[in-house]
């Protein structure tokens, strides 16, 4: 009798075991697995490159399977830490406070330089970034990506950003208001990005005071990046590393053919705007797409927001860039010589 009990006790707990492991959802083969692409519900000329990869074929070239999921730009870290999305662009400037707080992703590409500017009125009297010292600028965030490049621009110069030794004074407006809040003297200068800055610049109604795209202190720096999620880049390496390959071709599609991209982008309604004006645009930023130059901006924007108190000083800079940047077997630093 106890020996029919024991058999039956073991057979139960086979029985349980066997059905644990089939409730257990068995993982997706890495050739089998559907990529997540998050692109911006207001994708601008910086997402260029998703668009050309997903229209010149780049992504099935690579042998991608993926889906494409339409989300607020702003939502991108919260996205990808809880899986709803693998991939996206960003602007760098805005993910270093968050990765210096914990943010857990990872940045295997650059994608290009520019797209921001610092713009004061036609016959405003500040005539160089120096002259920016105790006057109103206005933003969209303090967390903005022309916030914080304003900041480590101006910190260069001499100038105090950080709360202890403040010599801006920073005024909040949407961001579709900025451009008014210019004209209405309600600011002296105003922090925003293409293609408004070029725009009304080129309408005449802004003069230009810094250019990411052509200061010397930032027009090398990539200042949009590829942000991949940790899970994607430790269970499927290899897909990640395809979808970064399809992006370094269509960037360097992009950099040889920007009106034929702003003309693609128009007719496939990806991008709101005139494609002749979105041609000169594209025109100013350099898409030559490097994965060395990734971890050059990291490195380079940790330390100078460290320098203005942005992230605390017991951060270590190199373990930070260690711990986000990545290099990915397979992949080219450039397509570009």
């Amino acid at each position: 009798m106890k020996k029919r009990i024991v058999v039956f006790f073991l057979a139960c707990i086979t029985l349980w075991s066997v059905q644990a492991k089939g409730a257990q959802a068995p993982s997706v083969k890495e050739a089998d697995y559907v990529l997540k692409i998050g692109v911006g519900i207001t994708a601008g000329l910086c997402s260029a490159p998703f668009f050309i990869a997903k229209e010149k074929g780049y992504y099935e070239e690579e042998g991608l399977l993926y889906e494409e999921i339409k989300h607020d730009s702003g939502q991108a870290p919260q996205l990808l830490t809880t899986g709803q999305i693998d991939v996206t662009n960003n602007l760098l400037a805005t993910l270093i406070q968050p990765l210096a707080n914990g943010l857990d992703v990872k940045i295997p590409l650059g994608l290009h330089t520019g797209c921001i500017k610092v713009l004061v009125q036609p016959d405003s009297d500040i005539k160089t970034p120096a002259d920016l010292k105790g006057k109103r600028i206005g933003t969209s965030s303090m967390n903005a990506s022309g916030t914080v490049i304003t900041q480590r621009y101006l910190a260069e110069l001499g100038i105090g950003v950080s709360a202890d030794n403040l010599e801006v004074e920073w005024l909040i407006y949407p961001a579709t208001e900025l451009p008014l809040a210019l004209e209405r003297d309600q600011v002296d200068a105003i922090a925003i990005n293409d293609p408004t800055a070029w725009i009304i610049e080129n309408e005449g109604k802004a003069r230009v005071i810094i250019n990411s795209a052509t200061d010397d202190y930032l027009k090398d720096e990539f200042c949009c990046v590829i942000v991949a999620s940790t899970q994607l880049f430790e269970k499927y390496p290899e897909t990640l590393a395809k979808f970064t390959r399809a992006i370094q071709k269509a960037a360097w599609y992009v950099q040889e053919n920007q009106e034929e991209t702003a003309r693609l982008m128009d007719e496939k309604k990806y991008v709101a705007g005139d494609p002749q004006v979105n041609a000169e645009i594209l025109k100013t930023y350099s898409y030559r797409a490097s994965v060395g130059e990734a971890e050059t901006a990291i490195s380079r924007n940790t330390r100078d927001l460290q320098r203005i108190k942005l992230v605390d000083s017991s951060v270590n800079v190199d373990t930070l860039t260690k711990n986000t940047f990545v290099a990915l077997p397979g992949v080219p630093d450039s397509l570009y010589p």
